[in-house]
């Protein structure tokens, strides 16, 4: 009987944005204040937004064995809840800067 280990070589996740979540972020913020503190001009005032909203998640594992004859993947989806969060400096739009997993 050959013993035989498999090792798992490669995980890659691809995370699908939904388009509405970055439309919902940018339309029900309100226009930052002017602040009451002076700035100095080096510096740049950025709002910021942040919500938490549930995506799909597609995980990829690939495998190998240890005499590296023989390999495969498997595609797992996974729906979890994430944290958006985006930021808005000098330009028009809001840029998605940060989004982490709660899971």
């Amino acid at each position: 009987m050959q013993n035989s280990t498999t090792y798992i070589t490669t995980v890659f996740s691809k995370l699908d944005i939904p388009e509405m979540l970055l439309e919902k972020l940018a339309g029900n913020r309100a226009e930052m204040k002017t602040s009451e503190v002076v700035i100095p001009n080096i510096l740049e005032t950025i709002d910021h937004s942040s919500t938490e909203t549930y995506t799909t998640v597609n995980v990829e594992v690939i495998f190998m064995s240890d005499d590296f004859e023989d390999f495969g993947y498997i595609h797992v989806p996974v729906i979890t809840p994430f944290l958006f969060t985006c930021t808005k400096g000098s330009k028009d739009e809001f840029d998605v800067d940060w989004a982490t997993s709660l899971s």
